[in-house]
């Protein structure tokens, strides 16, 4: 009788560690974004990430190459909607039925910095920073070479805040893709300007 009380707790108390651990497993639930609102907001981390420049060689940014996930889904109305796919840790993992996946992809030349004033980064700026201070460092190391420019793919996730704004994640990226989800991709193309 104690024995079969014993194995009793024993196997709900594997049940409920189960259960726990594959809810964990889901706390990132998909969010959409408008696609404007993440297109105006990787421009401001660009240009932000593209000013905010000390020391020399100076490397500015040229272009970017931009490669979004996008989700179409038929609305309550019957109407197409397509938006960017991000993510919530507030809410749980959500499954998509009816959506279909695609890529949005484009170029763009940042342009028109002066009197700009940076903007608080919503996480692109920092590790751009750092690849254009790591190459600086480099650049300027003996022994000395030529170097016209370089190309730096960044993959970043996008995430719902609490305040229902947005911000870009480039950590724990393979984390975000166990529990599906998308990433996206921004190529930076840099030249050197003296």
């Amino acid at each position: 009788m104690m024995i079969q009380k014993v194995l009793n707790i024993i196997h709900f108390s594997i049940l409920f560690l189960l259960i726990f651990n594959i809810s964990i497993a889901n706390l990132s639930h998909a969010s959409e974004f408008e696609i404007d609102e993440i297109i105006t907001a990787i421009k401001n981390e660009i240009k932000t990430a593209n000013i905010s420049e000390l020391g020399s060689p100076n490397f500015k940014i040229e272009t970017v190459d931009v490669a979004l996930t996008v989700v179409s889904t038929v609305t309550e109305k019957g109407s197409v909607a397509v938006n960017i796919i991000g993510y919530d840790n507030e809410a749980y993992n959500q499954v998509f039925t009816s959506k279909t996946f695609h890529k949005l992809k484009f170029s763009f030349q940042p342009a028109g910095a002066s009197g700009y004033s940076p903007e608080i980064s919503l996480g692109l700026v920092e590790p751009i920073k750092k690849v254009k201070e790591a190459m600086r460092k480099a650049y300027n190391t003996p022994p000395n070479y030529q170097m016209e420019g370089f190309t730096f793919k960044l993959e970043f996730a996008i995430e719902k805040n609490i305040d229902s704004g947005i911000r870009f994640t480039i950590i724990a990226l393979n984390d975000l893709k166990a529990q599906n989800i998308n990433t996206h991709y921004l190529t930076i193309h840099m030249k050197i300007q003296d």
